[in-house]
């Protein structure tokens, strides 16, 4: 059972005690993710995930890199469009001792220029990184053809542009204006009472106050972005073509979000899936292929991605799209469904062994929904959703004037339908 706590400054702490782990996940989630951005600071939010571990007033770069190893722990972040975490992972003896690194990192951060200008550089060769790893940059693409110009297609890392052009002063200045106290969830799963860690908080973070006015003016685009049909396309001179089909899907708030999850699993979320079978098993086509359901605050996109020689992307595309048509003529069969909900409670139960797993979902529930979804709510509208309601939502997703395509590779295809 989840709890939840509220200190005095606002900082919400969510607990999930599990007595019979030996370890304690902790994640110091932000409210704050590249959607915040205006389209000039493009990048700030994950350059600034960068700029935490790089010196503190109490600890240099190397002794925060070290400070979780030195007792077996494990230390990390990432960004995302909608929040960023700062995460821990160690036995439950060092808890204190976590919690006491993620809030020198969180709250007393130098952020200094000379840093600054070093990372920058660490973080452009990232971005060429990207640039190298088409199937990566494919799904990129794919967001910015589906949202357009909406802070939801922008890539979280920035561009090379935005990302040049950004300077210490912008980045210590977004980081006072948005890293507040009502943006900061405190997630904790594993080895640890619910008192304990209310305890930790409040002694590492309940003195944690801003001057700045919150977010500056950087508000999160509450809108939903408009989507069209479109293809788009980018040249690279590699042995395959990487294709991502997607479609405008159920948001982080809608309850056909379980209805579409299933929906991309009949379709490409295991190796018997239809997708994998039909392209992969029967043809021989591709090595890698798979469909997803993403869901944000606003927005949502159902997408299948595969990659293909250039002589075969097309009959890949054309089976993806006999897949789609098919499964919104039909809908997808009794066994398909029975198995569908047997992996996804499977999935969701043997992630309640995890501590890490576990502290993702507190956090990710909290941070997107403002609340911790419990599992039996979670089984019971998996259990609810039926072939009709699949089917209902594969008609309404799966149209031509809604079908957006990206291809990565050294060749485009023609103009695709149903």
């Amino acid at each position: 059972m989840a709890y939840k706590d509220i200190l005095a400054n606002g900082i919400r702490v969510i607990t999930e005690p599990m007595p019979h782990l030996y370890s304690v996940a902790t994640g110091i989630w932000c409210n704050i993710g590249s959607i915040n951005e205006t389209p000039l600071l493009g990048g700030v939010s994950h350059f600034l995930e960068h700029m935490l571990f790089k010196g503190t007033k109490r600890r240099d770069a190397r002794e925060i890199a070290q400070a979780m190893e030195a007792v077996g722990g494990q230390m990390n972040a990432f960004t995302s469009k909608e929040y960023t975490c700062y995460y821990t992972k160690c036995l439950a003896e060092h808890f204190g001792h976590s919690v006491d690194l993620l809030s020198d990192l969180y709250l007393c951060s130098l952020l200094d220029e000379e840093e600054f200008s070093k990372e920058k550089g660490v973080i452009l060769e990232e971005i060429n990184m990207y640039e190298d790893a088409p199937d990566d940059l494919v799904h990129d693409l794919l967001a910015a053809a589906i949202w357009g110009g909406h802070a939801y297609g922008r890539p979280i890392i920035g561009s090379k542009d935005t990302v040049s052009s950004l300077s210490a002063g912008q980045l210590q200045a977004y980081y006072r204006t948005t890293y507040q106290p009502e943006s900061t969830i405190i997630a904790v799963a594993g080895n640890v009472t619910r008192e304990e860690a209310v305890a930790a908080a409040e002694k590492y973070f309940g003195s944690f106050t801003r001057c700045d006015t919150p977010k500056n003016g950087l508000t999160i685009d509450k809108t939903k972005p408009s989507t069209r049909a479109a293809q788009t396309y980018i040249y690279k001179d590699i042995e395959q073509v990487h294709l991502c089909l997607g479609f405008p899907a159920p948001t982080a708030h809608d309850e056909d979000r379980y209805v579409a999850k299933l929906l991309a699993a009949v379709l490409g979320g295991c190796a018997s899936s239809r997708l994998f079978q039909e392209a992969r098993e029967k043809r021989g086509l591709t090595y890698s292929i798979f469909s997803h359901h993403i869901s944000y605050d606003q927005a949502g996109c159902l997408a299948a991605y595969a990659s293909a020689s250039p002589g075969k992307i097309q009959e890949v595309a054309r089976i993806m799209l006999e897949q789609f048509a098919d499964i919104a003529a039909h809908g997808p069969t009794e066994e398909e469904i029975e198995n569908i909900k047997k992996q996804s409670k499977g999935n969701m139960l043997l992630g309640m062994e995890s501590s890490g797993s576990m502290m993702n979902r507190l956090g990710r529930d909290e941070a997107v929904l403002q609340r911790v979804v419990p599992l039996e709510e979670t089984l019971a509208k998996v259990n609810a959703v039926d072939g009709t309601s699949i089917q209902r939502l594969a008609q309404d997703i799966f149209q031509t004037d809604k079908l957006v395509l990206a291809l990565v590779g050294p060749e485009k295809l023609p103009q695709l339908s149903f």
